[in-house]
């Protein structure tokens, strides 16, 4: 491509559908098109679920709503009939494939895009289905899928630069928070951290008891910090079972706080505790630091990013079968996981709040706990 060309990427769109982690880890280039193309037009294709998050962000334009959710019944067809009316009233200069499926290949093709990037090692055949393709094959050593997805940009010439903004908030946004947590706890106020004990796939929890274990930890040590429970409607009972097992006074928030809120929240937090999970990127978005457990995939690929600005403990036992691969549901022993202890969490915990309280991110800083 010739640098000439550089200045016709005027509308742009990006193909990350799912899941929550990977759409954080593709926010950057939203940054860097904007930065290079301030005029651009940005849309992005999402799956319906995480649409609130990504039209949130800044740059972004138009979120398009991909039913995924419908895939495989028959009211998919019409749903997405009416996806593809609403993905062809824009016609695209540059369509950036960054789910690598022949699914989103699809989607890029059926878009008006004059040109569609995809990576070489796109899965189920969708290299065939771009007119340009990044190759990594020069790449050495492990890369982020951040620094990956940030590759997507060099056909437009486009330098993979890292950066990442928070989301902005109104004063509504942050008197819906404060309802949700007051219908919560009546009594909700003060310090607090958030603990997100679930993950989409078995394989990648931590176990229940060991949460509990740690939340009684930090309660006899720092009783005037409170542990906020997250998680979906479908983590309700498991956020009852770590919390009943408790002395700490949890709030529990099982599918309380929408997807887009969740950064507010925890960008109030003291820190944030949970599994190999989507969750834990809106943490390190938001700002705080965060303590994380890995076994069945490679942190150095998928765990926190923020360049290295922030203070990510990420804990994992390195047993000989770890990493198993980040597409395994279940594990029959997981001593990757059961072989960091509550014990080493709350040291590491415990570290992490003396550097709170020696270098307070806030006005006030760390209370007296």
């Amino acid at each position: 491509m010739e640098m000439s060309e550089l200045g016709s990427f005027n509308r742009i769109l990006i193909i990350k559908p799912s899941s929550l982690g990977d759409i954080v880890h593709c926010f950057p280039l939203v940054d860097q098109i904007r930065k290079t193309f301030p005029e651009a037009s940005i849309d992005w294709v999402a799956n319906t679920e995480f649409l609130p998050l990504v039209r949130r962000y800044p740059g972004v334009r138009r979120g398009i709503a991909f039913p995924r959710s419908r895939w495989g019944k028959a009211s998919f067809f019409p749903s997405f009939a009416r996806f593809l009316q609403d993905l062809r009233q824009e016609s695209y200069d540059a369509v950036l494939d960054a789910q690598g499926l022949l699914r989103s290949a699809l989607i890029a093709r059926g878009s008006r895009g004059a040109i569609r990037i995809g990576f070489s090692d796109a899965r189920e055949g969708a290299v065939g289905l771009y007119s340009e393709t990044v190759s990594l094959k020069e790449a050495s050593g492990i890369m982020h899928a951040v620094r990956k997805n940030l590759r997507l940009l060099e056909p437009l010439g486009i330098s993979p630069e890292y950066s990442l903004q928070k989301l902005t908030y109104s004063t509504q946004d942050q008197e819906n928070l404060q309802n949700i947590l007051l219908r919560a706890s009546a009594d909700f106020q003060g310090d607090f951290f958030v603990l997100h004990p679930g993950a989409k796939r078995p394989i990648k929890r931590w176990p229940s008891l060991y949460f509990s274990d740690l939340l009684n930890d930090i309660h006899r040590y720092y009783p005037g910090i409170r542990p906020v429970l997250v998680g979906g409607a479908e983590d309700k009972a498991l956020l009852e079972e770590v919390g009943g097992r408790t002395r700490s006074n949890p709030v529990l928030l099982p599918g309380s706080v929408p997807i887009d809120l969740l950064p507010l929240l925890f960008e109030k937090a003291l820190f944030y505790v949970g599994n190999d999970s989507g969750p834990l990127h809106l943490a390190v978005m938001a700002g705080i630091p965060t303590v994380s457990f890995y076994g069945s995939s490679m942190p150095e690929r998928t765990g926190p990013f923020d360049d290295g600005k922030g203070d990510h403990i990420v804990l994992g036992d390195k047993v000989a079968c770890s990493p198993c691969g980040d597409f395994r549901k279940a594990c029959e022993h997981q001593s990757c996981l059961v072989g960091v202890t509550p014990e080493a969490a709350f040291f590491e915990i415990r570290a992490l709040i003396k550097r709170l309280r020696d270098f307070p991110r806030g006005k006030e800083g760390l209370r007296s706990a």
